[in-house]
């Protein structure tokens, strides 16, 4: 395996194994729930209506507002209009603390797998010992994703993270590592984007012209994999490498 100067990780899928559940009615139960002590009203049903409603309206003014193809809203402000846009509540300053308590509840009912991926630390510990400078970058909500790398043990290991809703944009829109590139100062040619997905992360690193490595935590078979490469439009697949068994510690070899 080629060694890279700078690596660009995706996080879940990559090197969290999380699976999220927002489709119960005991889930938004326990959300309106968690309203309803502060007097916002709602039942499961137009609790989980209002906040799509909510999440699809900032997305689309965002989307007017930037222009840009992969919009991603701070769904802080989703949690604030819950409270304060409830029949009958007042539209005060005080909210932030409930805010950050709803978005941390709502992550946690949601949650119903969070692991590393076997070999993640050992990888991460011995790039980092190489000399090799790492970075993140998510599709992620950071009211979620700051507390989850606290929870993984990964939050030392990164020179930078940048998260999408901070930025508002996401992979695969090539301006969001166009940004880390720049600011970091990271030379293309001997950088790397590692991630698990070939529409979002490979897409995004044969858009800005550095090379890809597919982490297969998905159990593609390599068929299915030249298949989907086909699929995204890569123009330069050569530069992209599958790691067919999904173990990260294929890196280091």
């Amino acid at each position: 395996m080629k060694r890279y100067e700078s690596y660009i990780f995706d996080l879940y899928g990559t090197l969290i194994d999380i699976r999220t559940d927002e489709t119960s009615p005991a889930f938004w139960r326990g959300i309106a729930g968690l309203y309803g002590c502060r007097g916002a009203k709602y039942g499961p049903r137009t609790m989980r209506e209002s906040y799509l409603a909510l999440c699809r309206e900032e997305e689309d003014a965002l989307r007017r507002r930037t222009g840009e193809e992969y919009p991603e809203i701070e769904l802080r402000t989703v949690f604030r209009r819950l409270l304060t846009e409830a029949k009958g509540m007042p539209a005060t300053d005080d909210q932030d603390g409930f805010v950050e308590a709803a978005a941390a509840v709502f992550r946690v009912l949601s949650r119903k797998r969070f692991n590393v991926y076997p070999g993640v630390h050992d990888a991460l510990k011995e790039l980092r010992a190489r000399g090799a400078r790492l970075f993140l970058l998510s599709n992620a909500q950071e009211v979620f994703t700051l507390d989850e790398l606290r929870l993984a043990g990964l939050n030392g290991y990164f020179e930078r993270v940048f998260i999408s809703s901070a930025h508002g944009i996401r992979k695969p829109q090539p301006a969001f590592l166009e940004k880390l590139i720049e600011e970091c100062g990271i030379d293309r040619g001997r950088a790397v984007m590692v991630g698990n997905d070939i529409f979002s992360d490979m897409r995004i690193a044969d858009a800005c012209g550095i090379d890809g490595i597919l982490l297969n935590t998905d159990g593609l078979s390599g068929e299915e994999i030249e298949m989907r490469i086909k699929e995204c439009g890569i123009e330069s697949p050569e530069r992209l490498t599958p790691i067919l068994s999904g173990d990260i510690r294929e890196l280091l070899g």
